[in-house]
């Protein structure tokens, strides 16, 4: 028999499925079995056929085999072990659980079922039940160990759970899954270098002894590398958890383009292979931003408990309210209470709630942000005073968990603070936001996104932009060695403010430092667009004032006079509002603009209209309808090229 290039011998069949098993080739195995015919309902066909399917992550198949052999020797009991085991891994809680009372009482396997009974109620968050059968295990092994640091962990338990697993790898040598489970704990402990010094070393093992899995063929291909699918290799690794980890480490200090990088060193799988908690990642550092990755997240929570990691639900709730879709955000709540009892905390769903709320009524969600804001400054207030109590012993436990307490409670308090301002920004009114930051600043002061926003909201009203500079000066001092990590917004917006105090030689050395440090990035073969954008202010800020000469030249200059290497629509926008404003000016004959500045935007208008003649206008967001024909960058020039020339027509009459 012949079977896609694997010859079936008659007195070889055995020996060859066997060969294909010591070779892995699991799906070669279930299709000959299959094609055998009768062979493949007797106990040695169904026996093999389940090992096959369960190692080729075909749960169900394996548990529909081991069902069958049940019911062909039923005084066989590990056949009803390995059926429970299938639904366990299929994810039929339920039915687990029923089989494995059928095998109670058998001596033999009573360990393995204690086991596999408590993972079944831990992954049905029973964790109650799932301690009691822990109590009934052997004490002290490598996998009672690790199970009881899984139990301590979910308790919020970090330190208890840290020294379970340290133990468990003493007990038993290494283990991926234990490693993990302990780089997880220092996690949320918030202690990075440990956590990262683990999913290293699993890492590393995993490419040593696992070379089959192509780990980092993604970044080596440029995302082209065959898929692996899944073999249960990869599962036992720890591959993939240890680089979700590393991904989340790396997103949470907001290095999103590192999270990126460590989930393309994944094993090469299709989409559709993905497991729950990468699809998850992958969404949330999606290189077109996570609006984007939306569908992902919604397909996730769609899938609904235990396969949807449990953070999607409110990861999905904070992108649509950073992104300013509150309706989105509130259906979502609405179609999803079960989950928001099971999965938000009091806090962040009075936080959203108060952030949707805002959308009808400001006065409302001011009102809930405000009973909030109160609770956790009288809780900042307690723990300071604990502090500094603590600090007047000689107890540096003590005093490292008072301090851990107060930096965990202002992290709370932090985005209540935001949420405040940002309703009253939202207004234009940026003095309430700034009394919002006032009344903040006995926490908050030192905190650098508290620091760079109070600082963004004194340069808005006008007439701070001293005090605004005293904020972002020590940001770009900070970063003096690379000047290229300061936020392009917040260096434009220092120069502004020196401009406006009169301080020119400072913003001109400003603007050196920054075009000298862009053209040595740009030879390294990086591209920024700081000093553009800095000048895009700058220009902006001279034609506010009616100096629409200097003004648009610095735009033009920012622009590369429109050669289309920086003309896209975001700072497109910018070009047509200065361009608008002149026209307005020049209609009402409250401006004069002298002849050869008119022939100089004529030539920038006549640039952008040939270089963007394809690039789309207008930034359209997430819940934005798209016109079918939308409006590009070439033909916006156009149009104000001609209204420019017929104005200057008509003054030089």
């Amino acid at each position: 028999m012949l079977h896609q290039g694997i010859i079936l011998r008659e007195g070889h069949i055995t020996r060859t499925i066997y060969n294909l098993i010591k070779d892995k080739r699991y799906e070669d195995v279930i299709e000959c079995i299959i094609n055998l015919g009768e062979a493949a309902n007797t106990r040695a066909g169904l026996s093999t056929l389940g090992y096959c399917y369960y190692h080729a992550q075909k749960y169900e198949e394996a548990a529909t085999c081991y069902e069958q052999l049940c019911t062909l020797v039923p005084k066989i009991a590990k056949y009803k072990f390995y059926y429970a085991q299938s639904l366990y891994q299929a994810g039929i809680f339920v039915d687990a659980l029923k089989v494995l009372k059928q095998i109670g009482d058998n001596v033999e396997l009573k360990e393995q079922c204690l086991q596999l009974q408590s993972a079944i109620l831990y992954s049905s968050e029973d964790f109650a039940g799932a301690q009691s059968v822990l109590n009934q295990r052997t004490g002290g092994t490598a996998e009672t160990l690790n199970d009881e640091g899984c139990l301590l962990y979910q308790a919020d338990q970090f330190d208890n759970a840290v020294q379970r697993f340290n133990t468990a790898l003493q007990v038993g040598g290494f283990n991926p899954l234990i490693a993990y489970n302990l780089a997880l704990s220092h996690f949320r402990k918030k202690e990075k270098t440990q956590a990262i010094d683990y999913t290293a070393e699993i890492v590393e093992r995993g490419i040593r002894n696992h070379p089959e899995l192509g780990i980092g063929a993604q970044i080596d291909t440029d995302g082209s590398a065959r898929s692996v699918g899944n073999p249960i290799t990869m599962a036992l690794s720890g591959i993939t958890q240890a680089l979700n980890l590393k991904a989340a480490i790396e997103y949470n200090d907001g290095n999103v383009d590192s999270a990126r990088d460590a989930l393309l060193d994944l094993p090469p799988r299709a989409e559709s292979e993905l497991d729950p908690v990468t699809l998850h990642n992958m969404a949330l550092t999606d290189p077109q931003g996570p609006v984007a990755g939306l569908r992902k997240l919604a397909f996730l929570l769609d899938l609904g408990p235990p396969a949807c990691p449990r953070e999607t639900f409110s990861n999905i709730l904070l992108i649509c309210c950073k992104h300013e879709m509150y309706e989105t955000a509130a259906d979502i709540l609405a179609e999803h209470t079960d989950l928001t009892y099971k999965y938000l905390s009091q806090y962040l769903y009075e936080l959203l709630d108060a952030l949707i709320t805002a959308q009808a009524s400001a006065e409302s969600a001011e009102k809930k942000l405000g009973t909030l804001a109160s609770s956790l400054a009288g809780k900042l207030r307690s723990l300071a005073a604990k502090v500094q109590e603590v600090r007047s012993t000689t107890d540096q436990n003590a005093l490292r968990t008072a301090l851990k307490d107060y930096e965990n409670a202002l992290e709370l308090y932090l985005p209540v603070v935001m949420a405040r301002a940002w309703i009253s920004w939202r207004d234009d009114d940026f003095v309430g936001a700034e009394r919002e930051f006032r009344s903040s600043a006995e926490f908050c002061s030192e905190n650098p996104v508290w620091r760079l926003n109070a600082g963004h909201v004194l340069f808005m009203q006008g007439d701070k932009y001293k005090e605004a500079a005293a904020f972002y000066e020590p940001i770009v001092r900070q970063h003096g060695d690379d000047i290229m990590t300061v936020s392009a917004a917040v260096l434009a917006n220092l120069c502004v403010s020196y401009i406006m105090t009169f301080q020119n030689e400072e913003a001109e050395e400003l603007m050196r430092k920054v075009e000298k440090a862009e053209e040595l990035k740009g030879n390294m073969g990086k591209q920024y667009h700081h000093l553009c954008i800095v000048n895009l202010v700058v220009g902006t800020l001279y034609c506010a004032k009616s100096n629409y000469e200097f003004g648009l030249s610095r735009i033009a200059h920012a622009l590369e006079n429109g050669s289309g290497a920086r003309l896209y629509a975001d700072t497109w926008l910018h070009v047509k509002r200065c361009i608008l404003g002149l026209l307005t000016g020049m209609a009402k004959q409250n401006i004069i603009l002298a002849y050869p500045s008119v022939h100089e935007v004529m030539s920038f208008l006549k640039s952008c209209e040939i270089n963007g003649i394809f690039t789309p206008a207008n930034i359209y967001s997430a819940s934005d309808e798209v016109p079918a024909e939308p409006l590009t960058i070439g033909l916006e020039a156009r149009k104000l090229r001609l209204l420019l020339l017929k104005l200057s027509e008509y003054e030089n009459d």
